[in-house]
């Protein structure tokens, strides 16, 4: 599974879903306002503790969009900011690997604090690397409630599979969020 490609989907997603982009959810730390904010406290890491806390904010939206109190046994919900335990170990233990390394990472942090309304959901190709056949995929999808866009559930997730969570974003409205997910095997 390609970890950076989920690193700038979720980047994407959470930068242009805060209040004063699209407005999914009550949060504008991924911004130059938040990095100026963030560099204050964290010197050496402030860019990985700012997507952190805006990814943070993007998964209590999602989480309450669909209603999720994770309980052990059955099957799991994800939605591009919560996968299953085994994906988030591994994306955890490469963000701690790239955080000594974040010269390069640092122009992806400067598009991704510059984004506007008006690039969204170009971001997602541009920014992210997403392929055009899930903008595609996703602008033919209709939400099941005006909440949720419910996938295929599956076994396991696999790599196309965070593409279409992060391009079914592409079902909600500037202030109207609608978070596409799935459910897979415990």
């Amino acid at each position: 599974m390609n970890l950076a490609l989920l690193f700038k989907l979720r980047l994407v997603v959470a930068a242009l879903g805060g209040s004063q982009r699209l407005g999914w959810w009550n949060a504008d730390v991924l911004t130059n306002t938040g990095e100026y904010l963030f560099k204050q406290g964290f010197h050496r890491s402030a860019p990985f503790a700012q997507t952190r806390a805006g990814f943070r904010a993007a998964q209590l939206a999602c989480d309450e969009a669909l209603a999720i109190q994770p309980s052990p046994g059955g099957p799991i919900t994800c939605h591009l900011f919560r996968l299953t335990p085994v994906i988030e170990d591994a994306f955890e233990n490469e963000r701690n690997r790239w955080m000594d390394e974040p010269e390069a990472w640092t122009d992806t942090f400067q598009q991704a604090w510059a984004l506007t309304p008006e690039q969204w959901p170009q971001a997602l190709i541009d920014l992210a690397g997403l392929g055009a056949d899930s903008l595609a995929w996703a602008r033919e999808q209709t939400p099941q409630t005006a909440k949720a866009l419910r996938l295929a559930d599956r076994a396991e997730i696999h790599q196309g599979h965070l593409e279409k969570l992060a391009a079914g974003f592409l079902s909600s409205q500037p202030g109207q969020l609608v978070v596409p997910y799935l459910q897979v095997a415990d």
